[in-house]
């Protein structure tokens, strides 16, 4: 029964009914108080209206007031609930009276009366109420004038109780509450109906293609109903069963070509047959079986005679031959030396060799007998093997981001709707420059928009370049605490500050806010009932290995670490970790959480990248208490570095210096000669690096290329091997790459190429127009070194 009890309060359809009983409550609250009150004033008003009315008509005289003594001329005016009528002298004498007893006498005869209202200074018609015992009653005075006076020469006193009218209202109350109340009724019970009809029985359908989905019916598909959100839902959930049975055909493929590859390794080894080989004292070969030669004999001849350095063979590993030539020459035996060969179809083969001394009886050498193995096929099945778990990989990892393509494409599809239709209406006011200026500004702020998701997009791929900066990490606080809030909504209260607001570390400023963010989410799944997540900064020395307090220190930090550090805290309250699964928590695609709801790759990004920038990352973790996560950076010196932003770069002009642009798109070798010859710099364009070097190889001596500008990634040869030939042929070229999805890291072009200029696409003029001085500056520090 209790389960059944919290199955039906955990329902959607329960808390929709329970919604819209609470909102039409509160309703009925509202409008019926008002409609209530409104009542009871109206029904008071009239009830004044009607006692005064005989009291007015005496004193405008269209009633004798001879009819106060008359008791059923008064109950057909005043009803049954008239209790005295009075027409009172301005001495107190009562003139007339619906009672016959009190005619004559004095008003002081009656209990309680309120003598006092009998004033001679009142000259309009007088209304209260009065309560005796359990009897309310309403009271009229109404004074009567003679001809020309001042003051009243009689007044007329009706006193009618209330009691009878005041039930007949709470009865009018009772009927209004009853009928406001079946209003509700009815109406929560019409709009559950419709609720039922057009929500909740197709959610419900979408909830069993989920379950279908997850017994392995992955040829489930839903049929939309409409364009609403919820067939939204249903054609996505229709595309994401579609894409995970691809997936998993994909999947299944590459498993069988896993397990070919190993059965054709397995093939290779049990046909192989190995090679035999003998040397003798003077370490020549002296036999070599027909496998053996026949292998040598295609890349160098006859082995006859010749030393294993001599063959044509070489090692695999950089110490291989030195390791072989000291066994040899210390008459040692050696296993398993690897070595490889080209084949005369340009292919490349490998082999192994193992090999014992050989003694005479008097115990003088006499050389070495061997074997060896061509272990080509293991090479290639390794190979294969490495390729086919790249795949898996990378599939993996792609269906995470296609859970982000719909918002990635629907961000694109805004800005590009935005950028094109600014365009259409710049050019339709070409001849208004203060419009078309507004509109370009427009158009820009929307390619920043979609520069901005693109970033977005690469840095999940791992494909972004890093580009480390002087960071204050109060002002990544600061920018990211907005975002926080309406990540983690009402329910999390979050907490961030700096013990130190004046730390610096060096490190990709997005980098960084992308590992905050990815902390920051794990936190709020950890807590989906509330909690508290604090967000702080400090900083640390770390001692060296010998200086470390014994189990304190030694525990804490990394053998290898040591120096001054920020501490990035990031503290919830939620369920914390299982200690058996703690130390699994930062490798790829491991997640806790339900199918559906997590990739596994946020907290394996965020190691990476801290081990990425010489840092490292420390949790502790109480099941049901809460998880600390701590990020510690290598810290810097304030100041070393301007954390200037791209935005803020002022224009620097050219003095006729001569740009080579090489890009294979069109459009971008226009806009950057556009660019640089706005700025007063001259520009040449090549598709190619075979056009771009052929361009620099008819330039005139007197008049040099004094930079190149060019793409990293080309169809054909790339940027980096353009000016790996361009400097070989002179070495005066300035060189900026350009790329918004490089093909090498930034460590790799460093490696090749040395000094140069990276600027990210897209780019501003002014960014480019700083980028080729940049350039210009760099040649000019190489030429003088």
């Amino acid at each position: 029964m209790k389960k059944l009890l919290d199955r039906m309060i955990g329902s959607l359809v329960f808390k929709i009914a329970l919604a819209i009983v609470i909102v039409e409550t509160i309703l009925l609250g509202l409008f019926g108080g008002y409609y209530v009150q409104y009542f009871g004033a109206e029904i008071d008003r009239r009830i004044a209206e009607q006692i005064s009315t005989p009291g007015r008509l005496i004193q405008d005289e269209q009633l004798k007031v001879s009819i106060l003594s008359d008791p059923q001329q008064m109950e057909r005016l005043l009803g049954e609930h008239l209790q005295q009528a009075m027409a009172i002298g301005f001495d107190g004498t009562i003139y007339h009276a619906i009672d016959p007893l009190l005619i004559g006498n004095s008003i002081n005869v009656i209990p309680d009366f309120p003598a006092d209202e009998l004033r001679p200074d009142l000259t309009e018609p007088l209304l209260f109420t009065s309560d005796e015992d359990d009897d309310h009653s309403m009271v009229s005075i109404t004074p009567l004038f003679s001809l020309n006076a001042n003051q009243p020469f009689m007044y007329v006193y009706l006193k009618v109780s209330t009691k009878g009218l005041e039930e007949s209202q709470r009865q009018m109350q009772s009927v209004l509450l009853i009928g406001s109340a079946m209003c509700i009724l009815l109406t929560s019970a019409l709009i559950f109906l419709f609720t039922q009809q057009t929500v909740l029985n197709r959610l419900i359908t979408a909830a069993q293609f989920v379950n279908k989905i997850q017994i392995g019916k992955l040829s489930s598909r839903l049929t939309p109903m409409g364009r609403d959100e919820i067939g939204t839902l249903e054609r996505g959930l229709n595309a994401m069963a579609e894409s995970l049975e691809r997936r998993t055909q994909q999947h299944q493929i590459a498993q069988d070509a896993l397990r070919d590859s190993e059965e054709r390794f397995r093939d290779f080894t049990l046909s192989s047959a190995d090679w035999y080989w003998e040397m003798g004292a003077d370490l020549k070969i002296a036999f070599a079986s027909y496998k053996f030669y026949q292998l040598i004999e295609e890349i160098n001849g006859s082995p006859q005679g010749q030393s294993f350095d001599r063959l044509g063979l070489h090692s695999e590993h950089p110490e291989g031959w030195h390791y072989l030539q000291r066994r040899l020459d210390e008459h040692m035996s050696f296993q398993n030396v690897e070595f490889s060969w080209t084949s005369r179809s340009g292919e490349k083969n490998y082999g192994r060799i193992n090999g014992v001394p050989v003694f005479a009886l008097d115990g003088s050498f006499n050389g070495y007998r061997g074997t060896g193995s061509n272990v080509t096929a293991q090479h290639r099945a390794a190979e294969e093997q490495e390729a086919l778990q790249r795949q898996l990989a990378t599939s993996q990892k792609l269906e995470a981001v296609g859970q982000m393509a719909g918002g990635v494409a629907h961000e694109f599809n805004n800005c590009l709707a935005g950028i094109l239709s600014f365009a259409e209406v710049a050019r339709a006011k070409i001849d208004d420059p203060d419009r078309v200026k507004e509109y370009l500004d427009h158009v820009i702020s929307l390619g920043e928009r979609a520069t901005s998701v693109a970033d977005q997009l690469l840095m999940f791929s791992r494909r972004r370049i890093d580009q480390p900066t002087n960071v204050r990490v109060q002002s990544i606080f600061s920018e990211m605490e907005k975002l926080l809030v309406t990540l983690l909504e009402h329910r999390i209260e979050l907490q961030i500050w700096s013990n130190e607001p004046e730390l610096y570390t060096r490190v990709d400023p997005t980098q960084l806010s992308a590992c905050i963010l990815n902390l920051a989410i794990n936190a709020r799944d950890a807590m989906p009932e509330g909690g508290k997540l604090q967000i702080s900064c400090s900083s640390i020395t770390i001692p060296p290995l010998a200086k470390r307090v014994p189990d304190e220190d030694i525990e804490t930090y990394p053998d290898d670490i040591a120096g001054e550090f920020v501490v990035i805290t990031v503290q919830d309250t939620g369920t914390g970790i299982p200690e058996d699964i703690l130390e699994n928590i930062f490798e790829p695609f491991f997640s806790t959480k339900e199918p559906g709801k997590g990739t596994g790759l946020g907290l394996s990004i965020v190691h990476s990248w801290v081990e990425e920038a010489h840092g490292f990352i420390n949790v502790e973790s109480i099941e049901g208490e809460g998880t600390t996560f701590s990020v510690y950076l290598p810290q810097s010196e304030k100041g070393v570095e301007a954390t200037r932003q791209v935005d803020e770069v002022d224009n620097v002009p050219g003095n006729g210096e001569r740009i080579l642009i090489v890009d294979d798109e069109q459009a971008l070798r226009t806009t950057a000669s556009i660019m640089l010859e706005d700025a007063g710099f001259r520009t040449d364009t090549a598709k190619s690096t075979e056009e771009a070097l052929e361009v620099l190889k008819q330039a005139e001596p007197s008049d040099p290329y004094d930079v190149i500008l060019t793409d990293v990634v080309m169809s054909g040869r790339s940027g980096p091997q353009l000016i790996i030939e361009a400097l070989r042929q002179n070495q005066r070229y300035g060189v900026v790459f350009m790329s918004g999805y490089p093909a090498r890291s930034r460590k790799e072009l460093d490696k090749l190429l040395g000094n140069y200029v990276f600027i990210k696409k897209p780019f501003r003029p002014a960014q480019l127009q700083k980028a080729i001085h940049d350039a210009i500056a760099l040649r000019a520090e190489r030429q003088n070194t």
